[in-house]
């Protein structure tokens, strides 16, 4: 699919998110003066949807007008938080594309469909796709995907369609992929994650954004297409997922209306009832009992990829959040071990190819009489035996849920999400206790 790079400014992730304007270029109309109001003081830790909320009725309140500084300095004007959030969804012409792009130069590839740009004096990358269904309102769906605010995403600007062929434009994050920063395809044997916490951190953030398009969406998305190289990392090591949209601008997904989100509460991810059917109809169910559902591919062919599809999908094209926290477990795992979704070995004199999943290796460890062991020995040799042993277990367990064969033993997202900060927040009591250790050790050498 596409590769983007890592690492916005910092200062930028300190802002709010973006919101949609009501137009593509819309103004602020001239200031007038208006009478001294007393305000809440504007508090930056306003989740998006509030943000948003206050800004938006304001603007149809005194649309046009200034608002008043406050004796204590503390409220913001409208023009200033205008100034401080992005333009709303665009809708680009294919010559805006064609310039951005350089004509698609090959200098501007990125790696599949992808090209680096420059649109508006913004760096972005254009990804290159091909509609599945030409019902789709395009228009309509680039708003819907512009509506997406979240810190794990990569930002989706806007986009262009030209014939059966669209354009879609997102931020462009400069560094590399989960993949390539997990394993070097330069230097065999570097990883740029060299510590357990790191890796976990980076599974949180995913999991997190998962969570965000599962269950606090409207609608409610699937991504489809998660793997290790949509997964995007910035300078500080913080997960972005990439190609959000993709699918349902593509015409492969589309919201099931009438679903309602799974009432189970949070909780810690526990065995689920086993369900052995398979059909469409059953499965579906399955997939209903569970949360939203989304509707069946309307695609033919079924588009995937190796190493991440599950099942179901697979085999029905079905469609599901389940999907992606399949997809999920497999990027956990390689986390885990720093090895390949998909390994391809030929020994020696042999004519066959032996592919190994990772999916089939965890359930193989915990299949063993003593997984705790075997999970030691299976966990990424490169971060040196140090990591604590009990949460590298639990977080195998979280993996191997999420790569159940059946949707319904699967757990939700926020399941997924509630489980790893817990193991995340175990972990970095850990660290603090090796490295206070360490610094004792240092001082009562250096004392000697």
């Amino acid at each position: 699919m596409c590769l983007f790079g890592c690492g916005l400014p910092k200062e930028a992730e300190s802002r709010p998110h973006s919101r949609p304007s009501s137009g593509v270029g819309s103004q602020v109309g001239t200031p007038r003066s208006r009478p001294r109001s007393r305000r809440a003081p504007y508090d930056s830790s306003l989740d998006l949807s509030t943000s948003c909320s206050i800004s938006q009725s304001h603007s149809k309140e005194s649309k046009g007008s200034r608002v008043s500084q406050t004796s204590s300095g503390s409220a913001i004007s409208l023009v200033s938080l205008k100034s401080l959030l992005s333009d709303g969804p665009q809708i680009f012409t294919y010559r805006d594309i064609l310039k951005a792009t350089d004509n698609f130069s090959s200098a501007r590839k990125l790696g599949g469909g992808s090209f680096q740009g420059t649109l508006a004096g913004k760096s972005v990358v254009v990804v290159v796709e091909k509609r599945v269904c030409m019902d789709v309102d395009f228009i309509a769906e680039v708003k819907t995907i512009c509506n997406l605010h979240h810190s794990n995403l990569v930002r989706f600007i806007g986009g262009c369609m030209s014939g059966d062929q669209l354009y879609l434009v997102y931020d462009h994050i400069t560094g590399g992929n989960l993949r390539h920063c997990l394993r070097s395809t330069i230097v065999p044997g570097f990883t740029t994650l060299k510590t357990w916490t790191v890796r976990l951190r980076i599974a949180l953030d995913i999991a997190k954004g998962l969570e965000y398009l599962h269950e606090h969406a409207s609608p409610p998305f699937v991504h489809k297409y998660l793997k290790s190289t949509s997964i995007i990392l910035d300078n500080d090591l913080h997960a972005r997922i990439a190609n959000v949209g993709l699918s349902r601008v593509r015409g492969e997904t589309a919201a099931e209306p009438g679903v309602l989100p799974n009432p189970a509460s949070r909780g810690e991810i526990t065995p689920d009832v086993d369900n052995s059917s398979s059909s469409p109809q059953q499965m579906a169910q399955l997939g209903r009992s569970q949360g939203r559902t989304l509707g069946r591919s309307r695609s033919v062919k079924i588009t995937g990829i190796h190493g991440y599809m599950a099942p179901e999908y697979s085999l029905n094209g079905l469609v599901t959040p389940k999907l992606d926290v399949y997809a999920f477990g497999v990027v956990l795992l390689e986390l885990l071990s720093g090895q390949e979704a998909v390994k391809l070995e030929k020994s020696p004199g042999e004519y066959t190819v032996k592919k190994t999943v990772l999916p089939n290796v965890i359930a193989g460890i915990f299949s063993d009489p003593e997984p705790r062991a075997r999970v030691r020995v299976w966990i990424d040799p490169l971060l040196r035996d140090s990591f604590p042993l009990d949460a590298a277990y639990r977080a195998a367990v979280v993996a191997k849920k999420c790569v159940e064969a059946k949707p319904d033993d699967r757990p939700p997202m926020r399941n997924v999400a509630l489980s790893l900060e817990q193991i995340y927040m175990a972990s970095r009591e850990w660290e603090e206790n090796m490295m206070a250790s360490k610094n004792l050790m240092t001082s009562t050498l250096t004392a000697r």
